[in-house]
Order: C-alpha cells, then structure tokens, then sequence
C-alpha cells in the first residue's frame, strides 16, 4: 500500500477574496493617489483611503436598501472610480457584481440582465438613455444612479453621490 505524504504548499494563509485587498489599500496605501478618467475625458483624483471609505459606505447603504448574500448587481458603466468602488464594494456587501456590456443592443443588455435574475443596477446619468431603451424588459428592483452630469437624480432612482444613503 502506497504511503500518502502531506503536500506542502506555497499559499498564502489568507483568504484570497476582494475584502481582503480592500482591507490591504485601506491600511497600507491610504496614501497613495487614484486617477481615472471621467465619462466628460476629465480625470478624478483621490486616495486609495477615499477609496476605501467610499466602498466601505457603497456596501453599507447596499445593505441597508436590502442587499441579501449572493444577489447580483448589474453595472451599466463606463471605467471610472465609481466602477471601481462597485467591483469591491458590492462583493463587501455580500453581492455578486455583474457588469452590463453597455455596448451591446439594448435588447441584448435586457436579457443578460434577466438572465442573471440582477435585483439592483448601478447607472451612470449618462448612460440613462440606453437604460430607457430596456428598461421596460427588465425589472430592477432599486436603481442607483451615480450623477455625472450634475443633473439632479429623479425619483425613484437612487442617487450614488448625495443620497443619505451612500453619505458620500
């Protein structure tokens, strides 16, 4: 009978999860700068500690709009900071992130997203237009919007940067 020896591994002995580098730049790189590029070409510039702050309160106010373990968050937007605090404050919240394909046809987007049974999405204002070519195919339960333009957030979206919600 052949002998079995232990297999010694050179894993890390943590978690491999996004909380954990969330945890990580909020600790050890508060300091350091974030650059993205806004939808308008302008760019945004903020520590990996406003970061860490900003996704910390996204996964809270998902949670308090009754974010449940394992249900799926589509995104419909473009590359930019607020994208960036959905990839890991979603998964902080116990969600599933589902980024939207915005440049496929609408009827498309609208099928993926039932597919995927996504309770919540989170929008950019500027991308509202392609939203209302779907949005009659797929319904969400809430609606964040996170205002580029500077246009206010209608009711009843949710408004990502001046909700009491988010606290942003």
């Amino acid at each position: 009978m052949p002998t079995t020896r232990p297999i010694r591994s050179t894993m890390m002995p943590v978690h491999l999860s996004l909380n954990h580098f969330l945890e990580r730049a909020g600790q050890l790189f508060a300091s350091n700068e974030i650059v993205s590029r806004l939808p308008d070409k302008s760019l945004r510039r903020h520590s990996y500690g406003a970061f860490y702050a900003r996704t910390r309160q996204l996964a809270q106010a998902l949670l308090d709009l009754g974010l449940q373990p394992g249900d799926r968050v589509a995104t419909l937007s473009w590359n930019h900071h607020a994208h960036l605090e959905c990839y890991f404050g979603i998964p902080a919240a116990g969600g599933v992130m589902h980024t939207l394909n915005l440049r496929l046809a609408p009827e498309e987007i609208a099928w993926i997203a039932n597919d995927a049974k996504d309770r919540f999405l989170i929008v950019d204002d500027v991308l509202l237009p392609l939203l209302a070519q779907f949005q009659g195919q797929r319904h969400f339960e809430k609606i964040i919007v996170f205002p580029f333009s500077g246009a206010p957030v209608q009711a009843p979206f949710f408004d990502y940067g001046a909700s009491a919600l988010f606290r942003l």
